[in-house]
This record gives C-alpha cells, sequence and structure tokens, in this order.
C-alpha cells in the first residue's frame, strides 16, 4: 500500500438465510432448524463472524418478520443485524442467494460504506477460528491497491481436486462445466462451492451482481488454499454427517470455547498495544 492512516480494513458481511419451518428445504429439509453440535448452522456462523477482528458489520436476511423474530435473540448476542426480504423476493422467479445478497449490500453501503464484502452463507459450517481473517488478510496480500489492479478484485478459498464443478485453470481463469466433471488434473484444478470469498465493495457491486446466481466463474478469482473439509455444503444427510465429523475433529478438538479464546487474543494483543488493525495487517 502507499499509506497507511492506521485505518482497520473492515469488511462487511451479508447472509441470506431460510425459514425451513415455514418453508422446508427441498434437499435436506429441516436444516436451519436442527441442531449442528448444540447449535443451529445460523449460530455457528454468528459466533464466526462475531470472533473476526476484520469485522465492520454483519447483516443477515431473513424471509418473514417471523423469521426475523426466531433468530433475534441469537442475533442481539452476536451483535448481527436482521434485515427482512421484500415480500415479492420470496417468488421463486426471484428467490435465489444472489437476489438477497445483492438488495441487502445496496442497503448497507448506502448508508455506510466498507472496503471489502463477503457474503458466507450458513451452510458450510466448517470454518476455524480467525478463518474470515485469513481471507481478509490473503486479500490485503493479493491486492496491495485495487485502484491499480485491472483484474477482478476478490479472492475466494479453494482446494486441489480431481473432480470440479467449478475449474480455475493455469491462467486463473473459471470456467463452470455442465456437470460435475472428473479431469484427473490434480493439483492443477481448483474445487470450490463459492462459499468462501473476500471482495472490493465497489468492484463487487458493479460486476459480481452479474454472476449473483453464485456458480458462475467466468469472472476470476486470486484463489486461496483452503482445505476440503472447511468447504462442506451441507445439502444431504451426508453431508451433515460430514461436516459434524471434521468440525468435531478439526475445530472442537480445540476446546468447546475456540471461538471465544480467539476473539480474546486479538483483543488482548490489541489492549497491550502489541498489534493495531491496518490496511497493513
Amino acid at each position: 500500500m502507499g499509506h497507511d492512516y492506521g485505518v482497520p480494513l473492515k469488511f462487511l458481511s451479508i447472509t441470506p438465510t431460510r425459514d425451513n419451518e415455514a418453508a422446508p428445504g427441498n434437499r435436506l429439509a429441516d436444516k436451519h432448524s436442527r441442531l449442528f453440535h448444540g447449535k443451529t448452522l445460523d449460530e455457528w456462523l454468528m459466533l464466526q463472524l462475531w470472533s473476526s477482528k476484520y469485522l465492520g458489520r454483519a447483516y443477515f436476511v431473513c424471509e418473514t418478520m417471523a423469521h426475523r423474530d426466531k433468530l433475534e435473540a441469537i442475533a442481539e448476542k452476536y451483535g448481527v443485524e436482521l434485515l427482512v426480504r421484500p415480500e415479492g423476493m420470496l417468488h421463486e422467479i426471484a428467490d435465489t442467494g444472489g437476489v438477497p445478497i445483492s438488495w441487502a449490500a445496496k442497503k448497507a453501503l448506502d448508508a455506510e460504506w466498507f472496503p471489502l464484502i463477503q457474503t458466507p452463507f450458513v451452510v458450510a459450517p466448517c470454518r476455524p477460528p480467525g478463518f474470515f481473517d485469513m481471507m481478509v488478510e490473503a486479500y490485503l496480500a493479493a491486492f496491495g491497491n485495487p485502484d491499480y489492479t485491472r483484474n477482478q478484485m476478490w479472492v475466494m478459498g479453494g482446494y486441489s481436486a480431481d473432480a470440479a464443478y467449478f475449474e480455475i485453470d493455469d491462467n486463473n481463469i473459471g470456467t463452470q462445466p455442465t456437470k460435475e466433471l472428473y479431469l484427473n488434473r490434480n493439483p492443477r484444478t481448483r474445487l470450490t462451492t463459492t462459499q468462501h470469498w473476500i471482495g472490493f465493495t465497489h468492484w463487487w457491486m458493479s460486476a459480481w451482481q452479474l454472476a449473483a446466481g453464485r456458480h458462475d466463474l467466468t469472472i476470476s478469482p486470486v484463489i486461496v488454499d483452503i482445505e476440503p473439509w472447511q468447504d462442506i455444503h451441507v445439502d444431504t444427510q451426508d453431508n451433515w454427517d460430514w461436516a459434524e465429523y471434521w468440525f468435531a475433529k478439526k475445530i472442537l478438538s480445540k476446546g468447546e470455547d475456540c471461538y471465544e479464546c480467539y476473539r480474546e487474543s486479538w483483543a488482548q494483543a490489541l489492549r497491550d498495544g502489541h498489534h493495531r488493525l491496518s490496511a497493513n495487517g
């Protein structure tokens, strides 16, 4: 960076969530209400965001006022703000993940600007403490100054795999096969379900919305290597069981309070003057 004024590069987080008691999902009907190691998927994400040192503001986009009322207590606990979709956004022609995200992002950024944006989904729960901070720091390492960057200004987590739903080649060009492909090009191929990324808000508002269906990687991010278990998308009972296994093995094994401990570690460093949140980390 050319300048460092000691101003934290905070990110805006926006998450659409479901009320499956009112409208059960087609694949795993109760995934938004059942408990995953004692908490709902919504609560785990709120806790993970709460523990991040780079979080500026977090919004969850609810489906109805009744849905908002169900989440109000845990949202207040973790400092998450709840928005309710306009009624017409629940119609099937407008009800995709990208639509409520774009709507909420515009509302949020009209009120307060944030340099970075993140849209984590509750259905990818296996994020260890510090995951979001790692993504922000990967962004800072990749893009020192967005004004001088001609390519798309975002980073996304992915991992080496032979099977690809979204392929990113050696030139960092992404394409989406029409169905799952087995490419046998490990490690050149990266598999990702687009659950984890950080982007520059000004670029995001103009370009990411063109790919708001979430699964279009004709725009090319910088790939950040993550572990496959960190990208488990819970859509089936097998996914759920697999995610619970890895969450216990890799995250809860560090302690039930690992997120609280992570938050306290960086907060204590700030209090001691050993670290400051700045554009240069």
